[in-house]
């Protein structure tokens, strides 16, 4: 039997005392290893199920097993280690933090977690090295943009960067936040041939969210966020 990498069950959350459920999920299991996309419109609590996954926010009830782990039982400061040590995160809009380079961008997990650093270093000579992999990978050409801000690259570019930076230091679960939404049809294809890819060398389990119902069939799953949730907003 796979093992489980998340496990939700009787999960609520909301906003607001007084608000109805953004999420309302009776039970969702993610395997390891497994690429799941998640769809549903604009509104329906996509990035809000992420946060959860990852621990940025916790339910009002239910339980959320993330490796094992119930992310509630955690205080704040112990949740935060365990993002930062197993979840690589791929934002909607890249996050990139415009006065680093392009390399420290990069490396900016590796700043806050000791595991993904020493992760680094048991493949790579240093974490620079690792880093221009990544980015070569992600058909980067590092030393014609080493210098050039962040700011400057193109939507592309940074979407690249970004999912770099979520893959440095192979954190066991990659959560994506509809990070193709940006790209054209071809754009998009390279950019998932590329991240799953890196991550099946490291069987990391990927969480994608999107709108887009053409992405379907490239997954392992595709689950409908109104049909796990219960809740009013869907």
């Amino acid at each position: 039997m796979t093992p489980h990498a998340i496990r939700m069950k009787d999960v609520c959350f909301r906003w607001h005392e007084e608000s109805p459920p953004v999420i309302d999920i009776p039970a969702l299991s993610i395997s390891t290893g497994e690429k799941i996309l998640v769809r549903g419109p604009s509104g329906s609590g996509k990035t809000t199920l992420l946060n959860l996954l990852g621990g940025v926010t916790v339910p009002e009830r239910g339980q959320i097993e993330t490796l094992d782990t119930d992310l509630a039982a955690l205080s704040t400061a112990q949740r935060d280690r365990f993002r930062a040590d197993n979840v690589g995160f791929i934002f909607q809009m890249f996050n990139l933090i415009p006065y680093l380079t392009l390399v420290e961008n990069v490396l900016l997990p590796c700043r806050f977690s000791a595991s993904r650093h020493e992760a680094v270093l048991r493949k790579s000579r240093d974490i620079d090295q690792e880093a221009g992999r990544l980015l070569s990978h992600m058909r980067l050409d590092v030393h014609s943009l080493r210098n050039r801000p962040v700011t400057e690259l193109s939507t592309g570019q940074q979407q690249r960067v970004a999912a770099a930076r979520a893959l440095i230091g192979s954190p066991p679960i990659v959560i994506a936040d509809e990070p193709t939404s940006a790209l054209d049809a071809d754009a998009r294809h390279i950019f998932l041939d590329l991240l799953f890819s890196e991550i099946a060398e490291t069987n990391a389990t990927l969480v994608f969210v999107s709108h887009d119902a053409g992405l379907r069939e490239q997954f392992d799953r595709s689950v409908e966020l109104a049909d796990l949730n219960n809740s009013k907003t869907k």
